[in-house]
């Protein structure tokens, strides 16, 4: 019989390799992305302290709308990218969360960058 391997579980693997290269400074901090089925989120992290200094998602009541497509994706990185330069952030590394890089993931990559982030 075929057991399915949890796709979850190997993307928690992937991370797990990536967050053993991407750190997130003072300087420097880390945008973590986070997406599910109907949404997405994106954190700005400053790993030395372990706080949260900005985050955005399609949770909640702050966004209208439908939060699991492309066009939500690239609000979402420009919302984080307007509250991440208000907060006085301009260069960030990227953490893509051990999901590819396409579809939703670079949709709200390239809003951030749209919004004025540099990575």
């Amino acid at each position: 019989m075929f057991i399915r391997e949890d796709s979850n579980a190997r993307r928690k693997r992937r991370h797990a390799r990536v967050r053993a290269k991407i750190f997130g400074t003072p300087e420097r901090p880390r945008l973590c992305v986070y997406r599910s089925a109907r949404h997405i989120q994106a954190q700005i992290i400053d790993d030395t302290k372990g706080v949260t200094l900005v985050s955005a998602s399609t949770y909640g009541n702050q966004f209208p709308g439908y939060g699991g497509n492309k066009a939500a994706a690239r609000e979402i990185g420009k919302l984080i990218a307007k509250r991440a330069l208000e907060a006085g952030i301009t260069t960030v590394v990227f953490d893509r969360g051990g999901y590819l890089y396409h579809g939703r993931v670079k949709e709200l990559a390239e809003g951030a960058r749209e919004g004025g982030l540099k990575f």
